[in-house]
């Protein structure tokens, strides 16, 4: 019977080194890739415009909001798509409405709809997407898209308010409205104070 022992100490011998001139050769790479993304990333945050902050605690910096204008959507019965694998799905559909707010308003056009998910754990995550036409300095009708997407949470104790948020995106064209474009906006949600087959989406801007 041939004795292999030596030759297979002699493959794991030479083996060693070579595994370890991998490890170094991976550790270089990762080490010259870091110190390039270092040195690019001070350039990067400077041409963007930030500055740098000291961290001591919490941030003195509290995002707050401002308000910006309103949506009233009206809609009409439920689409009910029914038990899925991720849970009750239905859609809603936005038949119009108005858009109101101190410097423009307009309307919500036709046709889009609110879909809308409910978990094992009742939060519903819904997903607006619709269009509104407002009208600006220039008093040009301008159409945006609009998408609403967040969730509502039911109330931990009956007779208290659910929790109805969502972040709300808009794709507007170059003109009037292109700063929709150039901000983040949050909504505040909810049945309409005055009109049964309505929601009012009130929008604010972060700042």
């Amino acid at each position: 019977m041939k004795d292999n022992s030596n030759e297979h100490s002699s493959k794991t011998e030479k083996s060693a080194p070579d595994d370890q001139n991998r490890r170094d050769m991976i550790k270089a790479a990762g080490m010259a890739a870091g110190s390039a993304l270092l040195g690019l990333a001070p350039e990067a945050l400077m041409a963007a415009g930030i500055e740098r902050e000291t961290i001591s605690g919490p941030p003195d910096h509290n995002p707050s909001s401002e308000y910006v204008f309103s949506i009233t959507a009206r809609i009409s019965g439920a689409l009910t798509v029914g038990d899925t694998t991720t849970g009750q799905v239905r859609a809603i559909p936005i038949t119009g409405g108005l858009v109101e707010g101190p410097d423009f308003d307009g309307v919500v056009i036709p046709g889009g709809a609110d879909w809308q998910r409910t978990r094992k754990d009742g939060v519903t995550e819904i997903e607006a997407t619709y269009a509104i036409e407002v009208k600006g300095p220039s008093n040009v009708d301008t159409l945006v898209k609009v998408v609403n997407a967040g969730i509502i949470a039911p109330p931990a104790n009956r007779g208290e308010p659910g929790y109805f948020r969502t972040r709300i995106m808009f794709d507007a064209p170059a003109g009037d409205f292109a700063w929709m474009n150039q901000a983040i906006f949050l909504s505040r949600v909810g049945r309409h104070p005055t009109e049964d087959s309505a929601v009012l989406v009130e929008v604010f801007r972060l700042i």
